[in-house]
């Protein structure tokens, strides 16, 4: 049995069931909101704490980057549980709203939502921090995280790709969704490694001493070590590669999604 809903995309339905979704989980998000507020609010103050109450730009940023994927690829892995319980799934299904519009209303949630909530979240606790623990004479200074085109190029590309594997794995996943995902995500990481090195090795030379995933192979001759790169051109483009996993992660929930039957 089918649900009722069709494929097509309806801005009042889509308005109604984004009503229905935020309310119900409002409080729910809401308190994840002030575990995470709290964990920044520790982990800021014990730097401002070692640094004499100053947390420098780039301590600030690492911190933003580094809680940004973590959050979120752990937020993004119970986007679709309730497609885990079978009573849940019955009524999720039956909701009068395309496959569409169900599929949008989590990848809103967990993506840009996410990041615009995660944004405000971490300045409020940054100035908080920064201006609490300031020493007279100092002036704090916060972190512009749109200020490093190149920073913020890579959080973009590795927070799509890394989203990507995450909502997938929580359609594809019935329970323990963040630890399966990661498991196979481990599995897969680990094979893909081995395999791109034993390839370098038998199609370049069998002296390949580093290789990995993204990053330039290493080769030596007697003592001397060399790195092969691409041209710079190429090399640009490459940083779209994992932009571009991300959004086929992105179809694949989809098209997994429409599979979901009664």
């Amino acid at each position: 049995m089918q649900p009722s809903s069709n494929q097509h995309f309806s801005l009042p339905r889509f308005a109604r069931l984004f009503r229905r979704h935020t309310t119900e989980h409002l409080p729910g998000y809401g308190m994840a909101a002030g575990v995470l507020a709290g964990f920044i609010l520790l982990l800021l103050g014990i730097m401002a704490f070692l640094s004499d109450g100053v947390v420098s730009p780039k301590g600030q940023q690492e911190l933003y980057m580094v809680f940004l994927l973590i959050a979120n690829i752990m937020f993004t892995s119970t986007v679709f549980s309730q497609f885990g319980e079978k009573r849940q799934a019955t009524v999720a299904l039956l909701l009068p709203a395309s496959h569409l519009e169900k599929y949008l209303v989590a990848w809103l949630c967990s993506l840009p939502l996410f990041v615009l909530a995660y944004t405000g979240i971490f300045y409020l606790i940054d100035a908080l921090v920064l201006y609490t623990a300031a020493r007279p004479g100092q002036t704090p200074e916060l972190v512009n995280v749109l200020g490093d085109w190149h920073v913020l190029s890579w959080v973009v590309t590795v927070l799509a790709m890394l989203h990507g594997v995450w909502f997938l794995g929580a359609m594809y996943f019935e329970k323990t969704h963040f630890i399966r995902t990661a498991f196979v995500l481990f599995l897969l990481l680990a094979g893909l490694v081995l395999l791109n090195f034993e390839a370098l090795r038998l199609f370049i030379t069998p002296d390949m001493k580093f290789a990995t995933l993204f990053a330039n192979p290493v080769i030596s001759e007697g003592s001397n070590f060399y790195t092969l790169r691409l041209p710079a051109a190429q090399s640009r483009w490459l940083g779209w590669v994992p932009l571009g996993l991300g959004a086929l992660l992105w179809g694949a929930t989809y098209f997994r999604l429409t599979e979901k039957q009664l």
